[in-house]
């Protein structure tokens, strides 16, 4: 079957994992690709001490327009940043990228503090979709839901689908949730609220390819909802998006 990912990361690690390094360059990457059917992915910068964004967003666009085709960039940018605007339009109008991912543990902000009001405002003048890392903490699906719920038009994509991420599927329509680290049960959960709103995530090179399929395989939907899962939404929303 062929394989969409909306969860990728691409370029050089700061140093945050003191076990493995998930430094990965492009040509590797599209190698990994080829050998798991990889069509298309969702490609961002790796997490980084927060002046590292900017060169790594351009790392990010000059890899997009060798392999455009593969290819969908997403930006980063520390919110607590006073550039931070400054950067997303420079995501947006000069790099070309499509989205933007926030990681609200790794960059320490709480995403509806009215601190980020601007930042949030700004993101969706610009119509950028968000891929957000979401668990515990600052992390929080609930979090986050306040965003989504004060952009209904902004698309908003939980990494990492567990119960509380399904609760927000189920609560408002423009968000989506991707599977990587997640188990078929909540897979099984999410399709039966939208199988439209579901997108299959690696984390590569955090996770790796042959675990997260597994786990799609594994959940207990019809193979017509499994194609949605691995490819078929992905295509849509990044068509559309595009």
């Amino acid at each position: 079957m062929k394989i969409c990912d909306a969860h990728v990361h691409l370029g050089k690690s700061g140093p945050w994992q003191p076990y493995i390094n998930p430094t990965v360059y492009v040509d590797e990457l599209i190698r990994l690709f080829d050998e798991y059917n990889v069509e298309r992915a969702i490609v961002f910068p790796n997490p980084n001490v927060s002046d590292k964004y900017p060169e790594m967003n351009d790392y990010i666009a000059e890899s997009v327009k060798k392999y455009p085709r593969r290819f969908v960039g997403f930006g980063r940018v520390d919110p607590r940043r006073d550039d931070a605007a400054k950067e997303l339009t420079r995501i947006r109008n000069k790099l070309g990228l499509t989205g933007l991912k926030l990681h609200p543990f790794v960059e320490c902000f709480r995403p509806d503090h009215p601190f980020f009001a601007k930042f949030f405002k700004r993101i969706n003048e610009l119509s950028l979709p968000i891929l957000f890392h979401s668990g515990d903490g600052f992390s929080s699906p609930g979090l986050i839901l306040k965003i989504a719920k004060k952009y209904p038009k902004l698309p908003i994509i939980l990494a990492h689908l567990r119960e509380s991420a399904v609760s927000a599927l189920k609560e408002c329509e423009n968000v989506y949730v991707e599977t990587s680290g997640t188990l078929p049960d909540f897979i099984e959960l999410s399709a039966d609220i939208d199988e439209n709103r579901i997108l299959f995530g690696s984390d590569v090179p955090y996770y790796r390819y042959p675990a997260q399929i597994a786990v799609v395989e594994a959940s207990e939907v019809s193979q017509k909802v499994k194609r949605k899962i691995f490819y078929e939404n992905f295509q849509i929303m990044f068509t559309r998006n595009k």
